[in-house]
């Protein structure tokens, strides 16, 4: 199942010369807080329009690549899998609703949404020929 998650502004103090501001899909915060410690992970909350597509099957093994199994475990548990998606999907909303409202969308929101899920599109373009880029690229109808 593909789910649409939202994404979350953070920043991580890694000391104090050194803060790296970060946009991470929202089940990602408390790996994030178990790599790099609770009080030096900050949450600036959604990005407004910005998202990311995700395969909930395929998120655990995702977040292991990028953090290691024992960050992992350490912010969902031994049990991780059920945890992760339990957490995707409280996070996000299937990505065929989305698409679904394409055509109710703003320019910006279709642009955010382009940029999202790697569609190069013209800023100038037409919201109609945005759309037709989403849908082209492979985006679920």
């Amino acid at each position: 199942m593909n789910l649409l998650i939202a994404m979350v502004a953070i920043t991580v103090t890694r000391d104090p010369m050194t803060i790296l501001p970060r946009e991470v899909p929202a089940h990602e915060v408390p790996i994030a807080q178990a790599v790099f410690g609770e009080d030096n992970v900050e949450v600036h909350g959604p990005v407004e329009g910005q998202s990311v597509e995700l395969e909930i099957d395929n998120e655990p093994d995702r977040l292991i690549q990028k953090y290691g199994q024992g960050a992992v475990e350490a912010a969902f548990g031994v049990n991780f899998k059920g945890a992760i998606a339990k957490a995707c999907k409280e996070a996000g909303k299937p990505a065929a609703a989305e698409a679904k409202a394409l055509g109710e969308m703003s320019k910006a929101e279709l642009l955010d949404v382009a940029k999202a899920r790697g569609v190069d599109v013209d800023p100038a373009a037409t919201k109609a020929k945005i759309i037709e880029a989403i849908e082209a690229a492979g985006a679920p109808a």
